[in-house]
């Protein structure tokens, strides 16, 4: 497991709200055909939101949404600027 520290107060207009939505956007299934589909033993094929299904992500906010390539820079910069010691 992975996480990146964006020390910003959370909210739709934060840098965490941005990565947030990017990366949810990127990764989700939805719009195109699935590059690493979820396992037939997946649990979210069971769950009742189709939206969860049809992604491949244990999420629903952001899935149908496009998402904006020059995030993935500012990604870059955060990954790269990331205490390795925090």
């Amino acid at each position: 497991m992975a996480w990146l520290g964006v020390d910003d107060e959370p909210g739709p207009a934060s840098l965490r709200g941005t990565i947030e939505r990017n990366c949810i956007a990127l990764l989700s299934n939805v719009r195109q055909p699935p590059i690493d589909r979820p396992s037939e033993k997946w649990l979210g094929r069971s769950c009742p939101r189709e939206r969860v299904r049809a992604s491949g992500l244990w999420n629903q906010n952001h899935v149908d949404e496009g998402y904006d390539p020059a995030f993935l820079g500012l990604l870059e910069e955060l990954i790269l600027h990331q205490d390795p010691h925090r």
